[in-house]
């Protein structure tokens, strides 16, 4: 799941981007390959000498340009072919090492680190370090059974092989592994970039930082918290494997506190030490353990800090610079987006509520009716509708003008809010009349709700323009109950506004159907006959 420096795959470079790492290597192995040509003619070719320089500059500069041609892609397509390559390469120096004196002096080790630094970047550290091996052998065996009276020669190449071989292949393998971490963080930063500018959820902006802290860092565990107060809440919390509920710390003398404060990142590679050294408390969250290595970095908004992501590890000296570096990258994206999914989520909320009143419009109203009906039915539990109206709208808005009106509205909306629950849904059906759904209420719980608006209006001391005490309001509300009545939400929302004029019509301020009618419909609890 995580990004693993230590246990990173060669960067999944193209067949012409390998060859012009490798090029310079093989055109200096063509060039000692063919200077043994060259020199097959200077001794001549009729000759010994002549004939086996001739022979193994010919087959070595075929062997390089089968490596230029045919050997990248055959490493791509068959990766096992490194270990053939090393092999062959190795026999092939042994055997130059045991005609050395036939050719020209000193190729067996320039060839060798030319062949260390192909196979470093093609093949990897093990089939290099075979292909040494095999050549250190082959110096052995060749200084104790064919030229033991040569042993400045056969010595110093065998110290200075596995020597550059060691230090060209892991400096190699050093700067390769360097760049594919590089190159990881700019995928994921780029990857992370593209999918959080069209993320308009904040919930699709924390899942996407999420699998970017996965993919990106040796992280066993993370969070994503937005400030609140003095309190850190954790949108956000995954802590060895598992996923936690959000939840709130405090924040005052913690690591996120301390970002907090100094508004910037922080770095820590061993946490045991720092935290006992500046006397900072354990907060344990998720998992009973304690990290080892943390990094932090603020989430800025409007240039004030509004969150953190926070990353640990179990292990020591895990994060280094450029993983904070990362992680800022990340923030930066995350804050960008997070701060257009609020702008977001403002737009959409304003485009659902009554400008004036700030409870839902009419199509809103409806569209969250339905969801909260089909619910109902499904599970069989009741719900209640109250439509409600004011008497007399009319004469506040002709005898103390429309801003008195709407004085009227806003006051009846902040009753109406005052005494239903979190969960009920509260509506403007158009003028002076809105409407409000009570899930899991009965008719009796719905006629106490619409009771006490009732009640609470009447007594309302509303003032007009000038300051002048004016009438208080009266509302009138009709009943509907969804399951009992009906499974149809159009026909709850019809059967409501029926009732509604019922209550109007009876002199207005008052609520239909009666408490005692809606106890006696109330459906009762099934009884099972017992044998005296």
């Amino acid at each position: 799941m995580y990004m693993n420096r230590h246990s990173l795959q060669p960067p999944n470079l193209t067949t012409a981007k390998q060859l012009k790492l490798v090029l310079p290597a093989v055109t200096i192995g063509g060039l000692v390959f063919l200077s043994l040509i060259i020199n097959s003619f200077r001794v001549n070719p009729s000759t010994q000498a002549g004939r086996i320089s001739l022979i193994f500059g010919a087959a070595g500069l075929l062997y390089m340009i089968f490596i230029s041609i045919w050997g990248i892609p055959l490493l791509r397509k068959q990766p096992f072919f490194g270990w053939s390559l090393a092999i062959v390469s190795g026999l092939g120096v042994g055997v130059i090492d045991l005609y050395q004196p036939e050719l020209m002096p000193g190729i067996p080790l320039p060839l060798s680190i030319t062949i260390v630094v192909i196979l470093a970047l093609l093949s990897g550290r093990w089939p290099t370090y075979l292909f040494a091996l095999m050549v250190i052998i082959a110096n052995v065996l060749i200084f104790l059974y064919a030229f033991a009276g040569q042993t400045e020669m056969f010595i110093l190449e065998a110290v200075l092989i596995p020597a550059f071989a060691i230090v060209i292949t892991e400096t190699i393998l050093g700067l390769r592994n360097t760049l594919l971490v590089e190159m990881t963080r700019l995928q994921t930063l780029n990857r992370v970039a593209r999918s959080l500018a069209s993320s308009l959820e904040m919930h699709q902006v924390v899942s996407l930082v999420s699998s970017a802290i996965q993919n990106a860092f040796a992280a066993d565990t993370y969070y994503v918290g937005m400030l609140q107060g003095e309190s850190l809440h954790m949108e956000l919390f995954f802590d060895d494997g598992e996923f936690f509920p959000a939840t709130d710390i405090e924040i005052k003398g913690t690591l996120a506190g301390r970002v907090v404060e100094t508004q910037r990142s922080l770095l820590i590679r061993d946490l045991v030490a720092e935290r006992k050294k500046r006397n900072l408390p354990f907060i344990i969250v998720g998992r009973q353990r304690t990290s080892s290595s943390w990094v932090g970095t603020p989430l800025k908004m409007n240039g004030h800090i509004a969150g953190i992501i926070g990353v640990a590890s179990y292990q020591k000296n895990v994060f280094d610079e450029g993983d904070l570096e990362l992680l800022e990258n990340i923030a930066q994206q995350a804050a960008l987006a997070l701060d257009n999914a609020g702008h977001h989520a403002e737009v959409e909320t304003r485009s659902q509520q009554d400008s004036l009143t700030g409870v839902l419009n009419h199509n809103a109203f409806l569209t969250r009716l339905e969801r909260q009906a089909r619910e109902a039915v499904g599970s069989k539990k009741p719900l209640a509708l109250i439509m409600l109206d004011i008497d007399h709208f009319k004469l506040y808005n002709d005898q103390f003008g429309h801003l008195t009106g709407d004085e009227v509205l806003t006051n009846l909306c902040q009753v109406i809010r005052r005494h239903v629950k979190k969960a009920d849904l509260v509506g403007r059906w158009g003028g002076e009349e809105f409407v409000i759904s009570l899930p899991n209420a009965n008719g009796p719980q719905a006629f106490h709700v619409a009771e006490r608006i009732r009640t609470t209006v009447e007594n309302l001391a509303i003032k007009d323009r000038v300051g002048q005490l004016i009438p208080a309001p009266t509302v009138s509300q009709g009943i509907a109950l969804l399951v009992d009545e009906t499974m149809d939400f159009i026909q709850l929302v019809d059967l409501a506004d029926q009732r509604l004029y019922i209550a109007k019509d009876h002199g207005g301020n008052g609520i239909e159907p009666t408490l005692p009618a809606l106890e006696e419909n109330q459906p009762q609890p099934e009884t099972q006959d017992t044998e005296a």
